[in-house]
């Protein structure tokens, strides 16, 4: 009994110390995680995020959160223009770079998506599927050896993901090779 007093007035002493603005912010981001998850609340999402923004204008975390909102709810282009925002802000955000790679890739803009992956594999070396899109583009481009290397990247950090190898085969179809390596 003793144990659960203190744990509730530990909570109660944390959330006191909490700005209103503060807890504003966590009460809009997490109704604005909850309706992003959830298609059909898209729209939803979209109003919690741009309220958290207003609330806190120089945050690139809210700024993202809205542009990412806005994608996924199908306004693409107001969601590319928040995101590029936040490029300028905080060029180290992984998710600006990712987005937008897969917006101009959908688009076919094959230029301004191939920049975004190349930055998105700088900022995080690990992730197999920007290399594999990477790869889809260099090869669209005619890069072959790069879009090898970038299928063989991502095959390496996650040999469970099916694409690549899919694309290594056709990559070295196409230079008559018949055995994969």
């Amino acid at each position: 009994m003793r144990q659960s007093l203190l744990i509730v007035c530990l909570a109660l002493c944390v959330a006191q110390n909490n700005s209103p603005n503060e807890e504003a912010l966590w009460h809009l981001r997490n109704l604005g995680k909850a309706f992003y998850e959830n298609p059909t609340t898209q729209t939803e999402a979209v109003e919690q995020f741009k309220k958290a923004l207003a609330l806190n204008p120089e945050s690139a975390r809210e700024r993202l959160n809205y542009g990412l909102a806005l994608l996924r709810a199908g306004k693409t282009n107001e969601g590319v223009a928040e995101l590029k925002k936040v490029q300028e802000q905080d060029p180290k955000l992984p998710h600006t770079w990712f987005n937008l790679g897969i917006v101009y890739r959908k688009d076919g803009d094959v230029q301004n998506a191939t920049r975004q992956f190349e930055e998105m594999v700088k900022l995080v070396p690990d992730e197999p599927v920007s290399h594999y899109n990477l790869g889809v583009l260099y090869k669209q481009a005619g890069r072959m050896e790069e879009a090898q290397k970038q299928f063989e990247i991502a095959r390496e950090i996650n040999a469970n993901l099916a694409a690549p190898h899919f694309q290594l085969y056709n990559v070295y179809r196409l230079q008559g090779k018949r055995e994969l390596q």
